[in-house]
């Protein structure tokens, strides 16, 4: 008995003693959720979860975190009790959730939490919360330009040039944070169309850019300043739906667009027409001088024409869900092109040391192109509904036509002894191909690994056939010295790997990716020495990159990322023909050109309060094997009304490295219910050193601004005047003269809310113009290109169908993890 006692007295002493260490295990609970878009259900990454106390006099806040790219949330270790639940994303309602944290559940799974669009009231007017303008990710900057209305009429340029970071001069060169070195995709695809399509791509037809200046290793490694992603309009509500729109501008600037789909069951087709017809007026001054054998030779080149082109560019599709979890897209894009010209080129020549007047070349230019691209995309997506997060997809983007031809003719001084006729006829050929597999693999739900393969093939044939008329003859006479044909390809296969991990309040992401390059270059016909001739390129190289970010308090991120980056010779800069810009200039093709390697480092800060965000970036970026244009005075000489003069010649060399560093600062507040907000700045030093001589290098302090602000000052009436600057630049041997412009714009709505009359005015004080100075020992050249740019548009748009009607199934997320922002369909 008294053993029995003894060990029931134990055994009571034990379980007291066990209690408050259970009570204790049980005073913690854990709380977590997703937040998602309503209408699409689509992630909102980086939003604030809060936790207050609820009841009494004590409301304090409990613990606060941000979402991570998912837009998954959690709370750990928290003490049990009553609390209130909050969250925040810019243009959505609050929501609010009352939680209670107990013994018996101590641990809450919320799932998935919508989302609305927040919804003010001016005067008579609703506003229905919109997407916030700019929005940060992990490895790139989401710039929403559905509502921009200073691209209204117009095209991809438009709209780039209004996204930060972004400049474009007055010949559509697209360059970020002062490098042209860049990747364009469209819908994270690049396209048969090239950088040359953009102008091909309506403004109307975009939603949304996506700049990524430190991208993962998912993407191509091609580009040192970065990748931009021109991510296109989708259309997935049921029914039938489209869009009709027609823009009439000045002096003979025309275009038009439909764009329809229809929702049925398990598919979903789409089919978009868009024309375009522009006139624009284009001057050109280029003034030169040549110093050879102690005389100056000044060459003044004044050009004067009218530019047309027309584009027609449909587009056919379908999406079909095999299941919930599987679907496929297929597309067809082809594009009809034409561009002609028309007008005078006077050039002066005169020797300014003796002052000599040598001559003039004067007369007519005049040039023709076509072109044909045709873009076939297929696309498959899979999914795992019991494993979310989960995710492989493939797709396969095929150029089999890429066709153009081009004419160009020159008469100089017709009719006189020293007359120079000349006509060019120009061909190109060109298939292009991009296979594509990925796959998302979560280990956890905070950790992830992707991996992928790429294959790349560029293939084109390319020449031209020169023709002059001697002065004595009525007929064109064949220039076999002139002529020129060659055959390119180039192939890059790629792989990678990502390992991604969240961890409280720190995410961390590290990537490689592995290239390896092949070109062939044939010389097919040109000048004797070069017949025949193979220029044979193989490397490889690996290019890692990592990112960690960490959520601070008050709805703020810190993130540093650094990458790799590479940039491959064009086919131009490699093609040794020597071509006449006039006749005292040349220009030829270096074919051993290696391509730039770059180092790219950025520290950036993200904050977020209300309707107000506030994005800094530190950036550093190291360009070695620099590619740059390099001008010098050639030995031989060149015949211009029967006397002998030097001739300039532009080529390519791999010169030194260049280093640019500097500070981006993006704003964005909506100040009150009917005025909005955005500006961006950037300042950054740049830095070209050479390793051939001293005369390579040069460096400057530059810096841009950029102010859009939007006023509803009546009812379904928005203004918008957008303010654009840029400083002078540098190249290793010259500058870039400073870029300035205003756009002014009005939207109003009627029918309802469902049409849209529009009126646009671009460059409203016809300021913007495109400046180079080029300063060496021997050649100076003073070049100013000024395009029309003081455009006005008047254009009236129609939606119709579902318009209201919920999307039936979630897209893909613009921070999907298979795509990085890339969205499938139509």
């Amino acid at each position: 008995m008294s053993h029995l006692f003894s060990l029931l007295r134990n055994s009571l002493a034990a379980l007291l003693l066990t209690l408050p260490l259970g009570l204790r295990a049980q005073s913690a609970g854990s709380v977590t959720g997703t937040l998602l878009e309503q209408a699409s259900r689509r992630p909102l990454p980086y939003s604030t979860v809060l936790l207050r106390r609820a009841g009494g006099s004590d409301t304090s806040v409990v613990a606060n975190v941000q979402t991570g790219e998912n837009g998954r949330f959690e709370f750990t270790k928290v003490p049990l009790g009553s609390y209130v639940l909050r969250s925040s994303a810019l243009g959505f309602e609050e929501l609010r959730r009352p939680i209670m944290l107990s013994a018996a559940i101590p641990g809450l799974t919320l799932g998935e939490l919508l989302l609305a669009p927040a919804a003010t009231k001016l005067a008579e007017v609703t506003v229905t919360g919109e997407k916030a303008v700019v929005q940060d990710q992990l490895d790139k900057r989401i710039i929403n330009v559905e509502k921009d209305l200073s691209s209204v009429g117009g095209t991809a340029i438009n709209v780039l040039q209004n996204v930060p970071s972004v400049t474009v001069d007055q010949n559509g060169q697209v360059s970020l944070r002062g490098t042209p070195n860049i990747t364009i995709y469209i819908d994270g695809k690049l396209s048969g169309a090239g950088r040359a399509g953009l102008d091909q791509i309506p403004a109307s037809q975009i939603a949304s850019v996506e700049v990524m200046t430190n991208p993962s290793a998912r993407y191509d490694a091609q580009g040192a300043g970065g990748i931009i992603n021109i991510v296109l309009k989708k259309q997935q509500k049921q029914g039938l739906n489209g869009r009709a729109a027609l823009n009439l501008g000045t002096r003979g600037k025309y275009n038009t667009s439909l764009s329809l789909n229809r929702r049925q069951g398990k598919a979903n087709y789409f089919l978009s027409y868009d024309w375009r017809h522009d006139e624009i007026q284009v001057n050109h001054r280029r003034d030169q001088r040549i110093l050879s054998n102690n005389e100056l030779i000044r060459n003044l080149q004044l050009t004067g024409y009218g530019q047309t082109a027309e584009n027609h560019a449909p587009r056919l599709g379908l999406d079909y869900d095999f299941t919930p979890t599987q679907s496929l897209t297929l597309s067809v894009q082809p594009r009809f092109n034409t561009y002609q010209s028309a007008g005078r080129l006077d050039t002066y020549i005169s020797n300014e040391t003796t002052g000599q007047d040598l001559g003039t070349l004067s007369g007519p230019t005049a040039t023709r192109t076509r072109s044909r691209t045709v873009d076939v995309m297929l696309d498959y997506r899979r999914t795992w509904a019991e494993q979310k997060g989960r995710e492989l997809s493939a797709n396969l983007v095929l150029t089999p036509v890429g066709w153009g031809r081009s004419f160009m003719e020159q008469r100089y001084n017709e009719g006189q002894p020293g007359q120079l006729v000349r006509q060019q006829r120009g061909y190109f050929n060109f298939i292009m191909g991009t296979a594509q597999l990925d796959y998302v693999h979560p280990l956890s739900p905070k950790t992830r690994v992707e991996a992928g393969a790429k294959s790349t093939l560029f293939d084109t044939d390319e020449g031209n056939d020169f023709a002059a008329l001697p002065f004595d003859r009525r007929e064109f006479v064949p220039a076999p010295g002139l002529t020129r044909s060659f055959r390119y390809r180039e192939q890059v296969q790629a792989g990678y790997g990502i390992w991604r991990s969240e961890a409280g309040k720190l995410t961390l992401q590290a990537g490689l990716r592995a290239e390896q390059t092949n070109t062939l270059g044939q010389l097919t016909a040109g000048q004797p020495e070069l017949n025949g001739r193979e220029f044979v390129r193989s490397y490889f190289n690996l290019f890692p990159s990592a990112t960690v970010a960490y959520a601070l308090p008050a709805e703020q991120r810190l993130q540093l990322s650094y990458s790799r980056r590479i940039n491959r010779p064009s086919i131009d800069a490699q093609l040794p023909f020597v071509e006449f810009e006039n006749p005292l200039s040349t220009r030829v093709g270096n074919p051993t050109l290696l391509p730039e390697l770059s180092n790219v480092l950025e520290l950036g800060h993200q904050w977020q309060k209300g309707a107000a965000s506030l994005s800094t970036t530190a950036f550093f970026r190291e360009t070695n094997q620099r590619i740059q244009l390099l001008r010098r005075v050639l030995d031989t000489t060149t015949a211009v009304n029967g006397q002998r003069l030097p001739v300039s010649n532009t080529t390519f060399a791999n010169i030194g490295r260049s280093t640019t560093y500097g500070l981006e600062i993006s704003f964005n507040h909506t100040l009150a219910k009917w005025w909005r907000l955005s500006a961006n700045t950037s300042a950054f030093r740049s830095l070209i050193s050479g390793d051939e001589s001293r005369e390579i290098a040069n460096q400057a302090f530059v810096y841009t601004a950029r102010l859009n602000t939007t006023f509803t000052p009546l009812p379904k009436l928005d203004v918008q005047l957008t303010g654009t600057y840029r400083s002078p630049n540098v190249s290793n041997q010259g500058r870039v003269a400073e870029q300035y412009f205003v756009d002014l714009s009005l939207k109003k709505d009627v029918l309802k809310d469902r049409g849209s009359i529009t009126l646009r005015v671009s460059d409203v004080f016809d300021l913007n113009q495109t400046g180079v100075v080029v300063t060496t020992p021997d050649v100076t050249m003073d070049i100013l290109l000024k395009r029309e740019s003081r455009i006005a548009f008047l254009g009236f748009s129609y939606r119709f169908g579902q318009q209201d009607q919920a999307p039936r199934r979630p897209r893909r997320s613009p921070d999907s993890s298979s795509g990085g922002g890339v969205d499938v369909g139509g």
